[in-house]
C-alpha cells in the first residue's frame, strides 16, 4: 500500500479526488531501486505502470553496439510504462534509473480491472496520461523546430512545417 500524500507527488494524480488515489493506494506497490536498474528493456513485455517520486530515469534506446540515444530523462513526479493498459504491449525502449530511485508501481492488468469497475478512476488517469503526452509531443515538437532553427537547410526538404507545433 502507498500513501496517498505520495500519490499526490504525481503530476498526473495531482488533481485527482482523493477517494480515488484511495483505491489506487490500496492497489500500488513502493519500490526503491539502485542506480543502473533497468525497470523496462526493449521488446520485453510492459506489464507495470511507473510513477516516480524520487530520483531520475533515463527513457533510452541503442542506436548501435557503442551510441545509446536518450529520448527522455523522466523526473521526479512523471511517469511512464502506460503502453501497459494496452494488451501485448513491448516496450521500443529501455528504461534505467540514472540514480537511487523511488518509485510507484501498479500492475497494468488490475489497472485495467480497477477501470472497468469504476469509470471516473478511469476518467481521471487516462486525463492524466493524455495531458502527458500532449506536453511530451509539444516538447518534441519544439526541439524539432529549435533544430530546423539552426540548419535552415532542412527545411526545404519540408512540405507541412506549421503543423509540426501541435495545438491539442
Amino acid at each position: 500500500m502507498v500513501k496517498i500524500e505520495d500519490l499526490k507527488r504525481i503530476n498526473l494524480l495531482k488533481k485527482m479526488p482523493d477517494h480515488l488515489l484511495e483505491i489506487i493506494a490500496n492497489e500500488a506497490q513502493l519500490s526503491i531501486f539502485g542506480t543502473n536498474t533497468q525497470l523496462i528493456s526493449v521488446k520485453q513485455k510492459v506489464n507495470t505502470f511507473f510513477m516516480l517520486i524520487m530520483g531520475q530515469v533515463a527513457i533510452k534506446r541503442k542506436l548501435t553496439p557503442e551510441i545509446d540515444v536518450i529520448l527522455d530523462n523522466i523526473q521526479s513526479g512523471s511517469s511512464f510504462g502506460s503502453s501497459a493498459l494496452v494488451k501485448g504491449s513491448t516496450a521500443a525502449y529501455t528504461a534505467v534509473c540514472q540514480e537511487p530511485c523511488e518509485v510507484i508501481t501498479l500492475s497494468g492488468e488490475r489497472m485495467k480491472q480497477l477501470f472497468k469497475e469504476n469509470h471516473e478512476l478511469a476518467y481521471h488517469m487516462m486525463l492524466g496520461v493524455a495531458k502527458q503526452y500532449k506536453k511530451y509531443l509539444n516538447t518534441r515538437a519544439q526541439m524539432i523546430m529549435k533544430t530546423l532553427d539552426k540548419n535552415p537547410e532542412l527545411k526545404e526538404h519540408i512540405n507541412d512545417i506549421e503543423n509540426l507545433t501541435l495545438v491539442i
